[in-house]
């Protein structure tokens, strides 16, 4: 255990200066668009002298609506930063295979040689990229709050409509996904996400065992795993539903899912127990 946490310690501080970076690049955008967002309103507003009365305010509002912190989740400022920290995790999962494999001496050498399991390090890493995806979405739901506090108070009353923050991410499509409203669609969302993680890095490990025929078998490990998520929804809605039969209800198409997630999960991981002990080399 000891061992493990050293690695994921390790692991954490490789890559923590870049990671603090993107959060710091993403509270200025976001902070910047929200600003923005106000700023390009309120030129709206004073050309069309909305304040000269309140029949000009009620002309104004009917014809553009009221301001909300839903106009800044959808300004590409705000939206971009985010887009760009998960684009950059998606990589990472290839970056914290690839940079030991050729990296300055490499790396991975010597951490095979540690004594310890070699699926420890396959854990530390996955724990890793864990980590670092929850603490950005702890991040985003830190500042949050902060964000719509301080655009609510440089936005006039009068052009304001209020939001807080939980119906912001239970209503808004953008937090729908990023930060899913209900525990069950967290636990299916980024229970998906980890076991994409570990598909990723059976893929890896099949490319670092069988090079250019790994590559192949990579690919259509990853093509499987898709077509097997996707086939109690196929089956629900083409061939039970086009033909009448019995279809299957909402929760229960949810629980056939987190038990593929699960199934998919473990032979993720016990293919990649086979292949690190017995074909990946240095």
């Amino acid at each position: 255990m000891n061992r493990f946490i050293k690695l994921v310690n390790f692991e954490i501080n490789r890559f923590s200066k870049l990671y603090i970076g993107l959060l710091i690049l993403t509270a200025i955008s976001q902070f910047v668009s929200l600003f923005l967002v106000k700023s390009n309103y309120m030129a709206t507003a004073k050309d069309a002298n909305y304040a000269s009365s309140i029949k000009a305010t009620e002309a104004f509002i009917e014809s553009n609506g009221l301001l909300s912190f839903n106009h800044v989740t959808r300004h590409l400022l705000f939206v971009a930063p985010i887009a760009i920290c998960v684009a950059l995790m998606m990589l990472y999962i290839f970056i914290i295979w690839y940079r030991d494999y050729f990296g300055k001496n490499t790396f991975i050498y010597r951490l095979f040689m540690l004594p310890t399991s070699r699926m420890t390090i396959y854990y530390a890493k996955a724990t890793t990229i864990m980590i670092m995806v929850l603490s950005l979405l702890a991040f985003q739901l830190i500042i949050l709050p902060i964000e719509i506090s301080v655009f609510q108070s440089i936005v006039p009353s009068e052009l304001l409509a209020k939001v807080n923050t939980v119906d912001l991410i239970i209503n808004n499509q953008f937090y729908g996904i990023v930060l899913p409203g209900s525990f069950v669609q967290f636990l299916l969302s980024y229970g998906a996400g980890m076991a994409s993680v570990f598909v990723i890095f059976t893929a890896i490990l099949l490319e670092r065992s069988y090079r250019w025929k790994g590559i192949v078998f990579g690919i259509l490990y990853a093509i499987a795993i898709v077509f097997v998520l996707i086939s109690p929804i196929l089956l629900n809605d083409l061939v039970f539903v086009n033909n009448g039969g019995f279809s299957f209800y909402p929760i229960e198409v949810f629980f056939i899912e987190l038990g593929l997630i699960v199934l998919i999960t473990l032979t993720s991981i016990l293919l990649s127990k086979f292949l690190l002990k017995n074909k990946v080399s240095v």
